[in-house]
């Protein structure tokens, strides 16, 4: 998104990563209502293709139900297909796409009073190294590129060990239905979302002490893994009739944290600038929203220093997203509760989700990103 915007803003960019689209990855897969309308200006075809989701459905392991209807529909859509699409779009746009090429070190240059040159040279796989003057960071929540301060300490097995774990599978022959379901349980929950073609995304995040008690399942078939590890009547009534099809994938570790949005001089957007829960379901919208918030504060500083720029998407990109991490932080504590205190909290829910999903105009109010491009 942040290579769009910048593109068709006249900018020179160029783009890379070390990953061959199409690819998957673990995700919830459910697009929020304000991320449909970025969506809809840059690949619309596949966004007509994704499932539509009117509400959210939670459920306890106790059997309590509650339900959300969204003032706006989101969708459902497999990250597959999503980030083929904007990776094509990107190049479409005029973005010099690198694809499966990944940046290996990064360095600055010095520069002399008046000089308006590169300021970073980006080294990549069998490569000459690329100057540029300003850099973006859409590497994720887990990554070192040599030359910047990489956010996990990979010398340290507590770091690199993290409390949770995540994995997802694709399922055929679930009853659609047009809503996001979260199944909580005791150390973790499963979320389903529909996608396109009627295929469902079964998501989870467990601790990391209750995946390895249950380590014999991880060989099995996601659904064995999940029911053995859940325990959800619910859940497990509703994969049933569920047939697998895509392996099983899964990451860790998976440690949401807010993290600074200027790392080393350069702009970290998505979840290198900080992860948020997935249970929230705002991840891609924050990504998609804070590329495009980033690449709108380089167009508009380009007659001033690269500093000012980033302090300003710094200034707005918090104002945007520190509500959103306050409650994940609060409901967090949900994953970790006894099931009885869970069912009680879970009945809290809807007035959150409400709340949560009529924030849409936020993103205008903090950097008025679509007066500024086009």
């Amino acid at each position: 998104m942040a290579a769009i915007e910048a593109a068709r803003s006249g900018l020179q960019v160029a783009l890379w990563d070390r990953a061959t689209f199409p690819r998957d990855k673990v995700c919830g897969e459910f697009l929020s209502p304000e991320s449909i309308p970025l969506l809809e200006k840059v690949v619309p075809a596949e966004l007509s293709r994704a499932a539509t989701i009117r509400r959210a459905e939670f459920y306890s392991k106790k059997g309590r139900s509650h339900c959300v209807i969204f003032p706006m529909p989101g969708a459902g859509l497999s990250r597959q297909t999503l980030d083929n699409a904007l990776w094509r779009a990107a190049a479409a746009a005029g973005a010099d796409c690198h694809e499966n090429q990944a940046v290996t070190r990064v360095s600055k240059r010095r520069s002399s009073v008046g000089d308006d040159g590169p300021v970073w040279e980006v080294a990549s796989e069998g490569a000459v190294p690329a100057g540029v003057r300003d850099l973006l960071l859409a590497c994720g929540r887990w990554w070192k590129v040599d030359g910047l301060p990489s956010p996990v300490d990979f010398r340290n097995k507590r770091s690199r060990g993290g409390e949770w774990v995540g994995a997802k599978a694709h399922f055929a022959g679930i009853e659609l239905r047009d809503a996001v379901e979260m199944y909580f349980f005791q150390g973790g929950y499963c979320g389903l979302a529909p996608t396109e073609g009627g295929i469902y995304n079964a998501c989870f995040l467990l601790r990391r002490t209750l995946a390895r008690s249950r380590r014999r399942g991880r060989a099995a078939d996601f659904r064995t893994w999940i029911n053995e590890v859940a325990e959800h009547p619910a859940l497990a009534e509703r994969l049933r009739s569920g047939v697998q099809a895509s392996e099983t994938i899964a990451t860790a570790p998976v440690v949401p944290a807010r993290r600074s949005a200027i790392l080393g001089g350069a702009l970290a957007i998505g979840d290198a600038a900080g992860f948020l829960d997935p249970f929230t379901g705002d991840g891609i919208s924050i990504a998609l929203h804070s590329g495009q918030l980033a690449a709108c504060e380089l167009v508009r500083g380009l007659r001033r220093p690269p500093l000012q720029a980033a302090l300003r998407y710094r200034r707005h990109l918090n104002q945007s997203v520190r509500r959103t991490y306050f409650w994940a932080a609060l409901l967090r504590a949900l994953l970790r509760a006894p099931v009885d205190l869970q069912d009680w909290i879970a009945s809290t829910l809807p007035s959150f989700a409400t709340a949560r999903f009529l924030s849409a105009t936020r993103w205008r109010r903090a950097g008025a990103a679509q007066e500024i491009v086009g």
